[in-house]
């Protein structure tokens, strides 16, 4: 009996060390993975890439004060008419946080973009919340809401080259 218990205890032991080891990465892991990939699709332009990580049935709110878009097809027509005249983005995202809740999860952070619009070199800032479900062992965005941050306008210069004094 000594033996057998003792042997339980040693099973149990190795279980309990093993176990974590191939438990794989959790759903927020997960998640992030799904960011990251978004990300760095949305950078080069990759739509079909985009397509693998979005639900059908997605909503988005965009940051150009457009209405909301619903549907994958809409979005990614969307997202085709934006790449025809942008060439260059980077897209730098920080302050990552992530919730879950069983199926679901939201994703908030902030990011920072610069690109060009034809000839034009653009930048722009702003905050993204991404919801997202879990559908057949995959986390999908389901819907993704981003706001454009307003940058604050250069000071203005007299003709001498000197800002005006403050008021």
């Amino acid at each position: 009996m000594k033996r057998l218990a003792g042997s339980v205890a040693v099973l149990m032991l190795v279980v309990g060390v093993l176990a974590p080891l191939g438990a794989g990465p959790s759903d927020e892991e997960k998640i992030e993975v799904v960011i990251a990939a978004v990300i760095q699709a949305y950078r080069r332009g990759d739509v079909a890439t985009l397509g693998r990580y979005y639900a059908p049935d997605v909503t988005v709110v965009p940051g150009d004060y457009h209405s909301p878009v619903e549907g994958w097809a809409k979005v990614e027509a969307r997202y085709r008419q934006m790449y025809a005249s942008l060439s260059g983005a980077e897209m730098m995202r920080e302050n990552t946080r992530i919730f879950r809740r069983g199926n679901v999860a939201w994703a908030v952070y902030q990011w920072r973009f610069a690109g060009a619009v034809g000839t034009e070199l653009f930048g722009a800032q702003g905050h993204t919340t991404l919801v997202l479900e879990k559908r057949k062992g995959h986390w999908l965005i389901r819907h993704n809401h981003t706001s454009v941050v307003p940058t604050p306008a250069a000071p203005a210069t007299t003709q001498t080259g000197t800002s005006p004094p403050p008021s």
